[in-house]
C-alpha cells in the first residue's frame, strides 16, 4: 500500500485508489502519518479532530474512526498489525518505501550529503526526484486542520522552499538556467515577496542570457516590495540587479559578431520600436478634446523618469460605433513618438465565436515581444507573471480592444515601467482600476457632417448643406452609422440623395438602410444587447416605450419595479453605455436613449 501526502491526502494499491469516506477518518490517517513510526498520544489525535471544542463522546468517537480506518486498510489488503494502539495512544506502522514523506525526507538527505562531496550534478538529480514527488499542498484537500496539524504542514512547505531554493541553486552553478526559469516564474508569481527567488530569477535570466528581461524582473519586483513592505530590496536581490546590470555593460561593449554574456550564447533581442498596430483608420473628426487630453496623459507618461513609476491605464469606453477602436488605432498611431519601444494591439473579439481567452492573447504579446515560449507554461498566473516582467522595462503604447469585463483583461496589464495601456470597452468598467477614463459619445452636428464630407464628398455636402444635416440627425450623429451612410453615398447620384434621405428617415427603415458590406449598426448593438442578462434587456426593451428623457421616477413606473431596483436597473444599463446621462440644471439625474438604440430596442420586444 503507498500512503500520500504530499498532495491531496491518498492510499493507493498498485494503480487501485483505496476509497477512505469522512472527514474525521481521513484526519485521523493525516495525522498518523505526519509521525511515521511513532504512537500518536489519545489526547493529540482528539485535538487534531476536534480543534475547537471536543464532544463528551469524542474517545469513543476516536475509537469508531480506529476501526473505520483498519477496516479500509484491510480492504486494500494490509494486515491487521498496521495499526495498533499500545496503551497511550495509536502507532500506523508505515516503511519508507509506502510513504511520500519518508521518501522525499531521506532524498533531500541524500543530496544534501551528495552536495557536500562536491558532486552537484548527482545531487540536483536527487533534488529533482525528491521534487516530483510533491502533487500540490501537504493534505491540501483536508480542512480544518487545526494549530498542531497546521504548524507541521506549514513547517513541510518551509522544508520545501528551502530545498527548491538549493536546487535552484545547483542548477545555476552548473551553468543550467533555462532548467530553473519555468518553476522560477511561477514561484515568484505565487510568492512575489520571496527575495531569494526573485533573485534567482534575475541571476537565471542574466546566465541565459536573456539580460533585458532580468533587469525588467528586477524592476517588477522592487515595485512589489516597495509597495507591500515599504522598504528596499535586500543584498541578495541588490547583487543580482549587479550582476545584471554589469551583463547589459558587457553586450552593449561586446565586438559584433561576439556574445555579450558568459554562456557564449548571444541573447535573443526584443524586436526594437515594432509597430504591430492595425491599418489606420481615415482621419479622426471631432475628437480634438479627447485627443488633446490622451496626448498630455500619454507625454506625462513618457516623461516619468522614477524608477517606480508604473504604466498608466486608460478606460476608452462608450456606447457601441462610437468609435473606441478608431479613436485608439488612430492614437497609437499619432502618439509612436512617445513610445519608441513600440506600439501593440491585441483584441477579445473573433468574430461570431466566443471572445478569445486572456492567456491567448498574453501569448501573441509574448511573441510580439520576443519573448521565447519555451519557458512559458499554460498556467494563466505565469504567463501574467512573464509578461507583467516583459514590459516592466519598456516605453511602449499597448491597445487592448473589445474587453468585456475587468477580470477578462486584468491578467493582460502590465505593473512597472512607463507604458501606456489604452483598454477600449463598450462598458465602463467600474471595477477596473484605471488612471483615466475617457468616454466617447455621439459627434455634434458640425462634425457629423464634417466627418460625411470625408467619406462622400466635401463638394457635394456644400452644395446640399441641409440635407446632409438631415442624414446626420438621422444617423444619430454615430460614427459607425455615419461611415456606412458616407460610403453608400458615394454610389448614389446627386440627383437620388433627396429620396436616399427621405427613405432614411423612416424609423421602420433606418436600420436595414445602416449596412455596409458585412457592416451594420444592427449588428453592433446586437453584441451589446446579447451582453446583457434577461433582466437588462427586458427593461431596455421597455424604456424604448418612451420618446421623452428618463427620470428617476419615471423610470419607476415603466419598469414597474420598485424605485431602488429602477434605480439599480437605469445605473446598470448606463454603466454598459446603453442609456447616457444628460446633464441638467434642474434637480435629479435625467438620462437619454438614443433614437437608433430606441429603434434597435424597439425591435426586439418580443422575448430574448
Amino acid at each position: 500500500m503507498q500512503f500520500s501526502v504530499l498532495g491531496p491526502l491518498a492510499l493507493t494499491v498498485g494503480d487501485r485508489v483505496v476509497a477512505l469516506t469522512g472527514t474525521k477518518p481521513r484526519l485521523l490517517l493525516a495525522v498518523l502519518l505526519l509521525s511515521p513510526g511513532r504512537t500518536v498520544a489519545t489526547s493529540r489525535l482528539i485535538d487534531a479532530l476536534w480543534p475547537d471544542a471536543p464532544p463528551a463522546s469524542a474517545v469513543h468517537n476516536l475509537r469508531t474512526y480506529v476501526h473505520r480506518l483498519r477496516q479500509v486498510l484491510a480492504r486494500g489488503g494490509d494486515s491487521a498489525d498496521r495499526l495498533v494502539h499500545d496503551g497511550t495512544g495509536y502507532h500506523l506502522r508505515v516503511d519508507e518505501h509506502e510513504l511520500d514523506l519518508l521518501r522525499f525526507e531521506r532524498l533531500a538527505d541524500d543530496a544534501r550529503r551528495v552536495a557536500r562531496e562536491d558532486r552537484p550534478e548527482a545531487a540536483a538529480e536527487l533534488f529533482d526526484r525528491a521534487v516530483e514527488l510533491w502533487r500540490g499542498r501537504p493534505l491540501e484537500d483536508l480542512p480544518d486542520l487545526g494549530a498542531e496539524l497546521g504548524a507541521t504542514v506549514t513547517a513541510l512547505r518551509e522544508q520545501h522552499r528551502g530545498m527548491t531554493t538549493e536546487l535552484t541553486e545547483l542548477r545555476l552553478r552548473l551553468g543550467q538556467p533555462a532548467r530553473v526559469i519555468p518553476s522560477l516564474r511561477r514561484m515568484v508569481a505565487e510568492e512575489p515577496l520571496d527575495e531569494r527567488w526573485q533573485a534567482q530569477l534575475v541571476t537565471a535570466l542574466t546566465l541565459a542570457g536573456r539580460v533585458g528581461e532580468a533587469l525588467a524582473a528586477y524592476q517588477q519586483a522592487r515595485r512589489g516590495i516597495v509597495d507591500e513592505l515599504g522598504v528596499d530590496p535586500g543584498p541578495a536581490l541588490q547583487g543580482a540587479l549587479h550582476a545584471a546590470l554589469d551583463a547589459d555593460s558587457a553586450q552593449a561593449h561586446a565586438p559584433a559578431g561576439r556574445p555579450g554574456v558568459a554562456t557564449g550564447v548571444a541573447p535573443p533581442a526584443p524586436p526594437a520600436g515594432r509597430q504591430a498596430l492595425p491599418m489606420k483608420p481615415p482621419a479622426l473628426v471631432g475628437r480634438d478634446t479627447t485627443t488633446s487630453q490622451l496626448r498630455a496623459i500619454a507625454e506625462g507618461v513618457a516623461e516619468s523618469t522614477g524608477a517606480d513609476e508604473h504604466a498608466a491605464v486608460v478606460l476608452v469606453s462608450g456606447a457601441p460605433g462610437v468609435g473606441k477602436s478608431s479613436f485608439s488605432v488612430s492614437s497609437g498611431y499619432d502618439l509612436a513618438d512617445l513610445f519608441p519601444d513600440g506600439q501593440l494591439f491585441v483584441s477579445f473579439d473573433s468574430g461570431d465565436a466566443a471572445p478569445r481567452r486572456s492567456g491567448e492573447l498574453i501569448r501573441e504579446l509574448l511573441v510580439e515581444l520576443g519573448v521565447p515560449l519555451t519557458d512559458v507554461s499554460e498556467d494563466i498566473r505565469e504567463r501574467a507573471a512573464v509578461l507583467r516582467c516583459a514590459l516592466a522595462g519598456r516605453r511602449l503604447l499597448l491597445i487592448i480592444d473589445d474587453v468585456d469585463c475587468a477580470q477578462q483583461v486584468r491578467p493582460l496589464l502590465p505593473g512597472a515601467g512607463r507604458s501606456l495601456v489604452l483598454v477600449n470597452s463598450r462598458q465602463r468598467l467600474l471595477d477596473l482600476d484605471v488612471d483615466w477614463r475617457l468616454t466617447l459619445g455621439a459627434l455634434d452636428r458640425a462634425d457629423a457632417v464634417e466627418l460625411l464630407a470625408t467619406i462622400a464628398g466635401e463638394r457635394r455636402v456644400r452644395e446640399q448643406p441641409e440635407v446632409f444635416g438631415r442624414i446626420a440627425a438621422a444617423c444619430d450623429r454615430l460614427p459607425l452609422a455615419l461611415r456606412i451612410v458616407g460610403s453608400r453615398l458615394v454610389t448614389q447620384p446627386d440627383v437620388a440623395l433627396s429620396g436616399f434621405t427621405d427613405q432614411l428617415e423612416v424609423e421602420e427603415n433606418r436600420l436595414a438602410e445602416l449596412v455596409v458590406g458585412d457592416i451594420s449598426v444592427r449588428d453592433s448593438f446586437s453584441v451589446s444587447y446579447r451582453a446583457l442578462d434577461v433582466d437588462a434587456r427586458r427593461a431596455l426593451r421597455a424604456l424604448a416605450t418612451a420618446d421623452a428623457l428618463i427620470t428617476a421616477s419615471s423610470a419607476v413606473e415603466i419598469l414597474h419595479l420598485p424605485r431602488q431596483q429602477a434605480n439599480l436597473m437605469v445605473e446598470h444599463l448606463v454603466q454598459h453605455n446603453l442609456l447616457l446621462p444628460v446633464e441638467s440644471d434642474g434637480p435629479g439625474q435625467r438620462f437619454h436613449l438614443p433614437a437608433l438604440l430606441r429603434i434597435f430596442a424597439r425591435e426586439c420586444r418580443a422575448p430574448g
